[in-house]
């Protein structure tokens, strides 16, 4: 995989100027999208990919735009699945909840998963928030699957809003 060549740094939180979306801890920014943690002891790992531009279905974006979202998608997935060692991850994008195009990034059926048929939206299990610890190694892990990885990402940037 071509990348950059840099590391995955500090960014910003992300919040859209459009419609208000936010996700108060990102990763890295990729190619189109900014990878971000979601806080969710259930599924160590989970993360929020976020388009960078303000858009409200897959369908209508520029054709680069979706494949790279698709590439990002994929990058992300690889490094989740390094930094967690899930056998298996669960992709979601509904778009009917919050207006800005997001994928979800689940690890599954890891030694943590104690509903593995249940979904992260019916699981029998409360959401609950990580560890401030544990989200930090998560988040280290996951620059560091990045960087090994050589995923393409673009420059940081003082604000992701859109």
């Amino acid at each position: 995989m071509s990348g950059t060549g840099t590391a995955p740094g500090p960014v910003q939180p992300y919040r859209c100027a459009a419609c208000g979306f936010a996700q108060a801890r990102p990763i890295s920014r990729l190619r189109v999208a900014t990878l971000c943690l979601f806080d969710d002891a259930r599924f160590p790992g989970r993360c929020v990919l976020v388009l960078d531009e303000h858009a409200t279905s897959v369908e209508e974006l520029p054709l680069d735009t979706a494949r790279d979202l698709a590439l990002d998608t994929r990058d992300a997935a690889r490094a989740i699945r390094t930094a967690t060692g899930a056998p298996r991850i669960n992709y979601a994008a509904f778009g009917n909840i919050v207006p800005h195009v997001h994928v979800h990034v689940i690890p599954r059926h890891g030694p943590w998963d104690a509903a593995p048929q249940a979904t992260a939206w019916d699981h029998p299990e409360p959401e609950r928030p990580l560890e401030t610890a544990e989200a930090e190694r998560l988040v280290a892990a996951l620059r560091r699957a990045l960087a090994a990885a050589d995923a393409p990402r673009q420059p940081q940037r003082a604000s992701t809003t859109t």
